[in-house]
């Protein structure tokens, strides 16, 4: 009939759907950048409730260096002032007096030293050289390797980031966990989850990242543990001894204390050899403007050249980069690092930087263009002769060649050495009069080049035979 009748057969069931979901919780979703603000290191979200109680053991495992070094220093502290000092140099007090003097002026820039490197974070990269998710997505659909240098290479001119060191495949370094270009010198630690600047390495002793801003707090430490452990191991020594040879006495005259002493001698002699090969292993790093990581691996530069020595600046120069340039100031655990960690001025044979132009870019000595000059072809009376329009056109253009053929009579002079005459002869010629000792050769022609190096110095090079040829070669 006309009425519409309902299909007798029954729907098909609802296709069934497997939804994924995240045991931790949706994370909270980044807002869009701001036009002209710079992009934030990736957010990992809040821990959930599961994971906070492994987090927290996963810091106090990390911190259980730290509280072993407070506890072994404090305990030094009792054994030393208590057993040694009250006890076993109750007999001497100008011994006493001058031995806890020295003491605790030690102990305590030991344990400044300490509290600067473990509280003071290393650096990190700026927000600056973090790349935007659009820019990270242009990375992920390179086609090519070459295609992902080339974005590379116009992310970093687009964000400002200056760098001189590249990767092994002579690209921009990039990390691809902090999404962010990385400044010269800097690596990512895996144990911190950061982009470190100038890292070194990660000390489980201090718990954190050595890097630039506390690597002068590090060799402090390492340079006041040393002479802290070995003070105490050369004062307690006779006491050693005297409880090592004569038992019975000691044990009258110190009692319980005799156990201290042997323990704090023998602790001290173990730390001051372990940590003396890390102190002086550094210290020859610090001379060499090397870091540990750089000192395995050499750094490459732009010129796709791997140079050890390429951040050095002289032996003086690379002590102050770390230490500061107030000589007084280096013995304290205070800020006094040069640059900002971010550019460091190299030794390459383009580079025009200079010391101190450390986080600043300054001009230096402009290049000399290399200029070769074969020396001119001796003339009548056997003067040197040069003539004013070769020194005209030398002077006028940058690059230039002149070309002039001489007599085939003419000799040739070997190892130039004369006085030059700063007067022009009539006929327009510079004329050079070699010395009395100079040997003219008349009949063998033999031909030396002067060539003038980028300092401007004069250096005469014998060169192979042929025929008399007057040529002055100005370039780059």
């Amino acid at each position: 009939m006309g009425l519409d009748t309902p299909d007798p057969s029954p729907a098909p069931a609802p296709a069934l759907r497997t939804v994924i979901t995240n045991p931790e919780g949706v994370r909270p979703q980044s807002s869009p950048l701001e036009p002209g603000k710079a992009p934030l290191a990736p957010d990992p979200g809040k821990p959930s409730l599961l994971r906070r109680p492994c987090m927290y053991l996963t810091r106090f495992v990390k911190s259980l260096p730290v509280i072993f070094i407070t506890l072994i220093v404090s305990w030094s502290y009792y054994a030393y002032v208590v057993a040694v000092v009250l006890t076993a140099m109750v007999d001497n007090v100008l011994e006493q007096v001058v031995c806890a003097v020295v003491y605790h002026c030690l102990v305590i820039m030991f344990v400044w030293s300490y509290y600067m490197v473990v509280f003071t974070p290393p650096g990190s990269v700026p927000p600056s050289w973090r790349l935007s998710k659009g820019d990270v997505d242009r990375l992920a659909l390179a086609q090519s390797e070459d295609e992902w240098k080339n974005i590379l290479a116009s992310l970093a001119v687009q964000l400002g980031c200056t760098v001189k060191q590249r990767s092994v495949q002579n690209a921009v370094r990039y990390c691809e966990k902090c999404l962010c270009i990385k400044p010269d010198r800097s690596h990512h630690c895996s144990v911190c989850e950061d982009c470190t600047l100038k890292m070194d390495h990660h000390c489980p002793w201090v718990n954190n990242c050595v890097g630039f801003h506390n690597y002068k707090f590090f060799l402090l430490f390492l340079g006041y543990a040393l002479s802290y452990c070995v003070f105490i191991a050369a004062s307690t020594a006779r006491y050693f001894l005297r409880i090592w040879l004569l038992e019975k006495e000691a044990d009258q005259e110190l009692g319980s204390a005799k156990y201290h002493i042997l323990f704090v001698f023998f602790i001290s002699i173990l730390f001051s050899l372990s940590v003396s090969s890390l102190f002086w292993y550094h210290l020859w790093l610090v001379l060499h403007n090397r870091s540990t990581l750089e000192q395995f691996r050499a750094p490459i530069f732009e010129n796709n050249a791997s140079d050890p020595n390429g951040w050095s600046l002289g032996k003086l120069n690379n002590m102050r980069e770390v230490f500061g340039t107030s000589m007084l100031l280096w013995p304290l655990p205070l800020q006094t690092c040069l640059g900002d960690g971010i550019s460091f001025p190299s030794r390459l044979p383009l580079d025009c930087t200079t010391y101190h132009s450390i986080g600043h870019t300054l001009p230096g000595r402009p290049d000399t263009p290399s200029r070769t000059l074969i020396n001119p072809v001796l003339g009548g009376g056997q003067q040197v002769m040069v003539t004013a329009s070769q020194a005209r056109a030398q002077s006028a253009s940058a690059s230039c060649e002149v070309t002039t053929r001489s007599d085939t009579h003419s000799a040739a002079l070997s190892g130039l050495s004369g006085s030059f005459s700063p007067a022009l002869s009539p006929d327009c010629r510079v004329t050079i009069t070699p010395d009395s000792g100079v040997t003219m050769m008349d009949k063998v022609t033999v031909l030396s080049e002067v060539r003038l190096d980028n300092n401007g110095h004069a250096k005469t090079v014998m060169v192979a035979e042929s025929e008399p040829l007057t040529e002055l070669v100005t370039g780059r």
